[in-house]
This record gives C-alpha cells, sequence and structure tokens, in this order.
C-alpha cells in the first residue's frame, strides 16, 4: 500500500473526514472532489484499488486530497484502510459518482446532534429526474428509513468510536455496506438527513431500470440466505 499526501495543518483536521473508495474512477473523481474546494477543514482520503487509468494521479493533484493506493480491489478493504487514514471524529464514506447537497456539512450535524445517534446516511436522489428514477429514488429512501436497509450510494456517515466498535465494514464482496449499516443501528439510533445525496443513474442506464431493480433485491434474498460472495458478485456484475 502506498500513499501521497498533501499535508493539512492541525487546525484544517479536525471537523469531519471524507473516504472515498475508487476504481478506475478517472472521467469522475475530479468533479466528486470538487465538492469539497471550499471545506479546507474537511479531510478528504481517496482510497484507490489499484485503479489502471489516472484516477489516483488526478486525486492527488487536488490539494488537501490524500490518496491511499492499495494492490488490490476490494470496497469493503479500501474503506477501512481510508478510516484508518481518517483524523477526525466523524468518517463520511462518498461513492466517487455522488454529489453532497450544498447543506452536506449542517446536515450531518444536525443529525448527529443527539447523543444516542452514532450515525446516519443521506435520503437518495438520482441524476436522472425521469418518473421511473425518481420512484427509485423514493423507495430506495422508504426502504433504509422503514426497514434499515442502507447501501453506499446514501453516503453513510459515523462516529469515529462507533466505527472502531463494530471494527469497521466487514470483509464482505459485496453488501458491506449494509451489514455495516445493520452492525451501527445495533450501537445507537442511525440517523437520516432531510436532503439527498444525489447518486449517477449509470448502474440503472447500464442494464436497464427494472432489470436492475429486480436483480439487487434478487441478490438481496440470496445473501439473506447465505449464498456465498462469489456468486452473489458474479451476479452483481451483470448490472455494473
Amino acid at each position: 500500500m502506498t500513499r501521497q499526501v498533501t499535508e493539512l495543518n492541525e487546525d484544517e483536521r479536525a471537523a469531519i473526514s471524507v473516504v472515498i473508495p475508487v476504481l478506475n474512477e478517472a472521467t469522475l473523481i475530479e468533479g466528486c472532489l470538487g465538492q469539497f474546494d471550499s471545506h479546507p477543514d474537511v479531510q478528504v482520503i481517496v482510497s484507490d484499488g489499484g485503479s489502471e487509468d489516472d484516477t489516483a494521479r488526478i486525486a492527488a493533484s487536488k490539494t488537501g486530497v490524500e490518496v491511499i493506493t492499495l494492490r488490490t480491489p476490494g470496497r469493503s478493504h479500501q474503506m477501512n484502510s481510508g478510516a484508518a487514514a481518517a483524523t477526525a471524529p466523524t468518517i463520511l464514506f462518498l461513492h466517487a459518482d455522488c454529489v453532497l447537497p450544498a447543506t452536506w456539512r449542517d446536515d450531518v450535524n444536525a443529525v448527529l446532534d443527539a447523543d444516542d445517534t452514532v450515525g446516519g446516511r443521506f435520503r437518495l436522489g438520482i441524476s436522472e429526474r425521469t418518473l421511473s428514477f425518481r420512484l427509485i429514488a423514493f423507495f430506495s429512501t422508504l426502504r433504509s428509513r422503514c426497514f434499515g436497509i442502507t447501501y453506499g450510494d446514501q453516503a453513510i456517515f459515523v462516529r469515529r468510536e462507533a466505527f472502531d466498535t463494530v471494527g469497521g465494514f466487514p470483509p464482505r464482496m459485496i453488501f458491506e455496506d449494509s451489514e455495516f449499516c445493520d452492525a451501527i443501528r445495533r450501537l445507537g439510533r442511525f440517523g437520516l438527513t432531510k436532503s439527498s445525496v444525489i447518486s449517477s443513474s449509470r448502474r440503472w442506464g447500464a442494464c436497464g431500470v427494472w432489470r436492475t431493480v429486480f436483480l439487487m433485491w434478487f441478490l438481496r434474498l440470496l445473501y439473506k440466505c447465505s449464498v456465498g460472495d462469489d456468486r452473489l458478485v458474479r451476479l452483481y456484475r451483470q448490472v455494473r
């Protein structure tokens, strides 16, 4: 594992650490990192799983961004490695194809204001605003609120001590985000912001909207039935 670091001084480190796991995201990473240009007190960590494009180089060229380069990909390992480098009391995990709302700092603070709250997530929005995507976003947020089923595209954030207590993300190849959130929820309140993070529609567009929705629910059923990660990942790659 190698690191490229642009140092922040102590005063700039304190507020929140943002961990962005990436793999071959050269077309998106600059725009993703641009969200934090006006937040010099945010520690931004890009955890690269061995990209073969210019992702790591582009990220390293940004002031105030720490780049961790791992030899092998794996989102769970990448997020845990990023969290290990985080210095702030709150860690937010963001996908490279997601855009936080302008009020994201206030939204995170509002959720964590209660002492019994250990973490939270954003409501989900999708970049394409057709009726199908609006329905998916609505029911994804409803699923998260009513059943606690939360995935990484909702920009999960947690208190550092809660992350350490559960031991970070489990060493899974898929559904590591959902399993992590289940563990966090057992520690205390897991809040939901009033604002939405906007996720790219590319995953649904590649395979068809409703086919993707069906396959993701089918994968979750197999996961709950303890089907192995290798088989789940083979099916999951059909919608990536």
